[in-house]
């Protein structure tokens, strides 16, 4: 394997302790795909099996998610190195619950699960870093239910778009109207009109037709 694509997989949390021999070994032995994509090439569908990992190696990908009524989504950017929702590989529902599509060309490798069981998961240091990565979104969910309530509309509404943000910095795009945001939260829509607009006051949100755009996440408080 290419060696600017082994010190992408170095980078990756699932590959932390092991040393370079160790990952070009498992590459090679492992049943791997690589592909490349062009920009708004599809790569994996929201509810559709996951079959395998799917390592983003070069370029730059749109997450996007439907909520289960299709009445709201959520966009932001997957950049390289990562790897899709290793999660949704085992469990009761492997399936992804996100789609992603290409943004700009991109380059992936893809790895079947049987090569994940094969090959991969006879390393140690990988099996650890599998469990610590499941452990961690598992602790996340959990803190998400002990959270201080919000006070005010705008605090619920920076909760809402901080809960259903995967990565925590960078432009998210929430695909809503205000009616469906006031459902969501249980608030009017003049209420949810009003914070919104003193946050675009505020350089912290950009409304656009039935879209609210946040330019960086990290610069939107969260408490």
């Amino acid at each position: 394997m290419e060696s600017n694509f082994l010190d992408a997989l170095l980078e990756l949390p699932l590959f932390q302790g092991l040393g370079k021999n160790d990952v070009n070994q498992i590459m090679e032995t492992a049943q791997i795909d690589f592909v490349k994509c062009a920009s708004g090439k599809r790569v994996a569908q929201q509810d559709t099996p996951c079959k395998g990992l799917i390592f983003l190696l070069k370029g730059t990908l749109t997450q996007h998610t439907y909520s289960d009524d299709h009445s709201y989504g959520f966009c932001e950017r997957v950049s390289a190195p990562s790897v899709l929702q290793p999660e949704s590989l085992y469990g009761l529902h492997p399936r992804y619950t996100h789609s992603y599509t290409a943004q700009t060309e991109a380059q992936i490798i893809i790895v079947s699960k049987s090569s994940v069981n094969q090959v991969f998961m006879k390393y140690e240091v990988f099996r650890l870093n599998v469990i610590n990565l499941l452990s961690t979104l598992v602790f996340r969910s959990q803190r998400l239910l002990w959270q201080a309530a919000a006070e005010n509309t705008e605090q619920h509404i920076m909760k809402f778009i901080h809960r259903h943000a995967q990565y925590p910095a960078g432009e998210k795009i929430v695909e809503i109207t205000m009616e469906e945001l006031g459902r969501q939260l249980n608030d009017t829509r003049i209420n949810i009109s009003k914070a919104l607009n003193d946050m675009q006051k505020r350089n912290l949100v950009l409304l656009r037709r039935k879209k609210i755009v946040v330019p960086a996440l990290e610069k939107l408080p969260y408490k």
